[in-house]
C-alpha cells in the first residue's frame, strides 16, 4: 500500500506560497507551540509545524485533494483553518507524550530513529553480557527496558532529546551510545 504522501512532499506544498490553505494552518500551528511547553524560538516552531503538519497529513491523507476536501467539509474559511491547526497540534502533543505503549510501539515499529538506536545499543549490551538469551529476546528485552526507563525519567521528546545531546556533548552518537549504558546499567543494577 503505497498510496501515502510523502512528507517532504506535503513540506514542500506548505511552503509553496500558491497553497492559501496549508500556510496559514501551519502558521496557527507554529504559534500554538510558542505558547506551550515546546516554544523553541520563532525558526524552530515555524520549521517544527511544518514537519508536524507534513506528517499528520501525510498519515492522514492520501492526496493533497484529499485533505483540501476535508478542509472544506469543515468549513473552508479561518474556522477550518484553526480546526485543522488544532487537530494537528493535539496530534503532536499527544505523538511526543513519553509514555510506556508509545515508546515501544516507536521502537518497534522504527517510527523514531532515535529510541530504535538506544534499543539496538541496549540489546548488543545484554548480547555481550552473561544475561545474553539470543538476537530476539535480546532485542524484546532491551526495548521493554528502554521504554520503562524512558516512560518513568522523561515527560517529553525535549527532556530526552536534550539529556542525550548533554550526554554526547552535542555528538549523537556519542550521547546515544552513553544513553544506552544508562538504560542497560539502570536494569541491570535492579534485577
Amino acid at each position: 500500500m503505497n498510496d501515502k504522501l510523502e512528507v517532504e512532499a506535503v513540506i514542500n506544498h506548505i511552503r509553496n506560497v500558491e497553497d492559501v490553505t496549508l500556510k496559514p494552518i501551519t502558521d496557527i500551528v507554529a504559534l500554538k507551540i510558542s505558547k506551550g511547553p515546546y516554544d523553541g524560538g520563532p525558526e524552530n516552531n515555524l520549521a517544527k509545524a511544518e514537519e508536524i503538519t507534513a506528517e499528520y497529513i501525510s498519515e492522514n491523507y492520501s492526496t493533497i485533494d484529499e485533505f483540501h476536501e476535508k478542509l472544506t467539509i469543515l468549513d473552508g474559511g479561518i474556522k477550518g483553518l484553526e480546526a485543522f491547526a488544532d487537530m494537528i497540534y493535539q496530534y503532536y502533543t499527544a505523538s511526543d507524550h513519553l509514555d510506556f505503549e508509545t515508546v515501544k510501539d516507536k521502537i518497534s515499529s522504527k517510527k523514531d530513529i532515535t529510541l530504535k538506536t538506544v534499543a539496538d545499543l541496549v540489546a548488543y549490551k545484554i548480547a555481550e553480557s552473561p544475561d545474553d538469551q539470543g538476537i530476539d529476546l535480546n532485542f524484546i528485552s532491551a526495548q521493554t527496558f528502554v521504554a520503562e526507563y524512558i516512560s518513568k525519567n522523561f515527560r517529553n521528546r525535549a527532556e530526552l532529546e536534550n539529556k542525550i545531546t548533554k550526554l554526547g556533548k552535542g555528538k549523537d552518537t556519542k550521547g546515544l551510545s552513553a544513553f544506552a549504558d544508562i538504560v542497560y546499567n539502570h536494569f541491570v543494577n535492579n534485577k
